[in-house]
């Protein structure tokens, strides 16, 4: 794949909003966070835990942000809203 997310890099931001990732995309590490409302709209508003329902829907995720970030390589950063998915 051209893109990977990498592992280590996922945590649920300090004000808890977002939970934020990074992402290689072509190599290149790009800044990626996911909304709490687009987590719950994934989750199909079954109020799981926030990480456990990033790594149910990793990959939905992951291609979403590869989406945005490959139009401009250029673009450093995305943030993916429930409309988004």
């Amino acid at each position: 794949m051209p893109y990977e997310i990498l592992r280590d890099s996922i945590a649920l931001e300090p004000a808890g909003d977002a939970i934020r990732f990074h992402l290689s995309v072509f190599g290149a590490e790009k800044t990626c966070r996911i909304t709490v409302t687009a987590l719950h709209s994934l989750d199909q508003e079954q109020g799981g835990n926030l990480l456990d329902i990033f790594d149910s829907h990793r990959l939905r995720i992951g291609q979403r942000a590869f989406a945005y970030l490959s139009r401009d390589l250029l673009v450093s950063s995305v943030v993916l809203r429930a409309l988004d998915f």
